[in-house]
């Protein structure tokens, strides 16, 4: 069967407009190939405009032979060949390039002026949600539908935060969930002003520790330090050897590694400043190499083939420093080295991948600190297994609060240049969502108190209880009105 287009226009009073729309979209189509009909969907109560139910009224009403739907502002006026209305293989934003949104998107999760989808997808997702009156949020409600249906989106992170320039807006549902580790309730913390260092516990306090300083390891954390420093200060290192990672002035990540001969190698990256770092020291005793990477950036360093790493009797894992004001979290030790794509996810998505990688490449991590868990001048003995005792200097913060990169699902987008058709009223969309507006306002609770923590579950509200009236349909030469009353 041949694919066949249902051009959806919501549309109330705006006359001006569809005198202009109709023709130029039949120009524009007319050597494109495409079967395809414009359905101008008409409000006729005096209720909020319900462009979502619009939509969705028209989609019950058509055929079944129409296969897509392009759901379509009627001011918007396509000018290119990207402004492709073919069947699309996943739901597909055209209206990407808008002259009075200064050619960029007005937010990145922006779904509006001109979407594709397939029969299936629409359907699937429930269609639109029927309960957004007035301005606002349909379009990310149905990205929110399309993304928990199945439907394929493209899948990006947001490696820089820079979405977070958009949180005034309240238009960012979709962030990595980080989801908390279980505690195991087999740490136990002391305060090491009121240890006794004396005692055997302290004297040789860790097997793995001698373990970690003779062979390859990996350490992986977060850090956020937003203090101006004048000398080194302590991360994550082996006490007694002073082999492990330091935060020098001048935004940089030291990776330390000492010799037998009490002589260091370092390698050096820069961090960002007041924001989550991810950080990983690879030491590599069977290829006598050095990693570090910083926010999933490499530099290594060869060592010489004759290294031996120091090992010192007494020591254990010190974390931070002395009265440091750094945050750390997301501590895993590995009695191996991490490869570059096990970075990358650790990276990308936190102490989320563990089972990943563990299945995967067999790599355990020997020591794993949990979330919800705030350590100050504490000494960690750890009554499990592996008996991994650390000290803790200073704050350490093991919880939720790192930023790992936002995991954004996206629609396909072209390239689609469009005219935008002056009305009266005309605002800039963003200003729209800053300046108070009942409707918009009560949308908003909707999606993001209702919605996004699924108090309402999208499979309930949409095509699936969609009630209206038709008031008629009329043939017209160029287009079929449907007048609705919602």
């Amino acid at each position: 069967m041949k694919d066949k287009l249902a051009i959806i226009v919501p549309y109330r009073d705006r006359q001006d407009h569809l005198d202009v729309f109709i023709p130029h979209m039949h120009e524009f189509l007319k050597d494109k190939g495409i079967d395809y009909t414009i359905f101008i969907a008409e409000q006729t109560d005096e209720r909020p405009f319900n462009y979502g139910k619009l939509c969705n009224v028209v989609t019950k009403e058509v055929g079944e032979e129409y296969t897509y739907f392009a759901f379509h502002d009627v001011d918007m006026l396509p000018m290119n060949d990207e402004c492709d209305y073919g069947y699309p293989d996943s739901p597909t934003h055209l209206a990407t390039n808008v002259e009075a949104h200064d050619n960029k998107l007005p937010y990145p999760q922006y779904f509006g002026g001109v979407v594709l989808i397939s029969r299936e997808d629409f359907e699937n997702a429930n269609g639109y949600s029927n309960e957004y009156w007035g301005y606002g949020y349909q379009d990310l409600d149905l990205l929110y539908r399309l993304q928990r249906s199945g439907a394929y989106l493209e899948k990006y992170y947001d490696l820089n935060n820079v979405y977070s320039n958009y949180d005034e807006l309240d238009v960012l549902p979709y962030r990595i969930e980080n989801v908390k580790l279980a505690s195991d309730n087999k740490i136990q913390k002391i305060n090491y002003n009121n240890f006794d260092k004396e005692t055997k516990i302290y004297g040789s306090l860790n097997p793995l520790t001698k373990k970690l300083v003779k062979g390859s390891f990996s350490i992986s954390f977060r850090f956020k330090d937003d203090t101006e420093r004048k000398d080194l200060k302590n991360l994550f290192s082996f006490e007694g050897c002073d082999t492990g990672l330091f935060l020098s002035k001048g935004n940089e990540l030291i990776g330390q590694i000492w010799n037998i001969k009490e002589k260091h190698n370092e390698i050096i990256s820069s961090y960002a400043r007041d924001r989550w770092n991810h950080c990983v020291l690879n030491f590599d005793n069977k290829n006598k190499t050095l990693e570090l990477y910083i926010n999933n950036k490499q530099n290594k360093i060869e060592l010489n083939k004759s290294f031996e790493i120091y090992d010192y009797e007494n020591h254990c894992i010190k974390i931070s420093d002395d009265n440091s004001t750094i945050k750390i979290s997301e501590i895993l030790v590995y009695n191996d080295v991490l490869n570059s794509e096990c970075v990358s996810l650790l990276y990308l998505n936190g102490n989320n991948v563990l089972d990943d990688i563990q299945n995967k490449y067999g790599l355990l991590p020997s020591i794993k600190l949990n979330y919800n868990s705030i350590y100050k001048n504490d000494i960690l003995l750890d009554n499990g297994l592996n008996h991994n005792h650390l000290k803790v200097f200073g704050n350490l913060n093991v919880n939720n609060e790192t930023d790992t990169p936002n995991e954004i699902h996206l629609p396909t987008r072209l390239d689609g240049e469009y005219n935008s058709l002056v009305h009266e009223g005309d605002t800039d969309i963003i200003k729209k969502y800053y300046s108070y507006d009942p409707d918009i306002n009560e949308n908003s609770d909707i999606f993001f108190h209702d919605i996004i923590p699924n108090k309402l579950d999208y499979k309930s509200i949409g095509l699936s209880t969609l009630k209206y009236s038709i008031l008629d349909i009329q043939n017209k030469k160029e287009y079929e009105l449907v007048r609705i009353v919602t």
